[in-house]
């Protein structure tokens, strides 16, 4: 992995910052009512059209009409990748967070996060450097999302070989740091297309806290975010 790519006057970067932008109560309100909508549209079209895609898999698994071991266990693979969307889908419906959350906590749910099955070959670098085991749900969630929109991107999109995310706790703000090794991007140029890159910097503004993603054409790409830690945190 390539030095700190902070500082690097030459790159280009979008950034967010939480204490520069007011009216977050009218930006919340809306928010809630576009949550309502989009819980409306999941529950009636995608978390349908997977339930019956896992249903059709599911008949065609117990109509014995598939000839190989090889093929029924890919198959079944399949509908278990449609059940686990599913559970998925409807708990963001609920408003629920990610169910890793409450069963590893926060580092454990973002280390199974990049331990995931990686197609690519990208090998992930994690590190964390923090004295909280807990912290407020709303919080968990938002780093969670950070986190997973982040390495999704990289893997959707990067072509890197490798990738490091970082969590340090520095007094009573999280700074979180996500970088990889791939083609990178001019920012300026996505700025009304990339809902990833987007919905980084806005989780971080509405979590109070400010976001910076540098990048350039053929040079990686690194995101930074800094969030406060509302309230003392439970510490080890």
């Amino acid at each position: 992995m390539r030095g700190d790519l902070a500082g690097q006057g030459s790159r280009s970067a979008m950034e967010s910052n939480g204490n520069m932008l007011g009216g977050e109560s009218d930006v919340l309100h809306l928010l809630e009512l576009d949550r309502q909508w989009i819980a409306a549209e999941l529950h009636d079209g995608l978390v349908q059209d997977i339930t019956g895609a896992q249903m059709q898999l599911e008949a065609l698994v117990h109509s014995g009409k598939i000839a190989s071991e090889e093929a029924r266990a890919a198959v079944l693979k399949a509908v278990a990748l449609l059940r686990r969307a599913v559970d998925e889908a409807r708990r963001v419906i609920l408003g629920l967070r990610p169910p890793a959350l409450d069963d590893k906590g926060l580092i454990g749910a973002i280390k199974s996060l990049l331990n995931g099955d990686d197609a690519s070959g990208l090998k992930i670098r994690f590190r964390a450097d923090i004295a909280f085991r807990r912290l407020d749900p709303r919080l968990e969630t938002g780093i969670y999302r950070i986190v997973q929109e982040a390495v999704a991107n990289i893997r959707r999109h990067s072509k890197a070989d490798r990738a490091e995310v970082r969590l340090a706790q520095i007094g009573n703000r999280l700074e979180i740091v996500i970088r990889d090794s791939g083609v990178g991007f001019d920012p300026a140029g996505i700025r009304e297309k990339c809902f990833g890159v987007r919905g980084i910097l806005e989780r971080a503004r509405l979590l109070g806290g400010s976001a910076r993603v540098d990048s350039q054409p053929g040079k990686g790409t690194r995101i930074a975010v800094s969030l406060p830690l509302a309230g003392p945190p439970e510490t080890t």
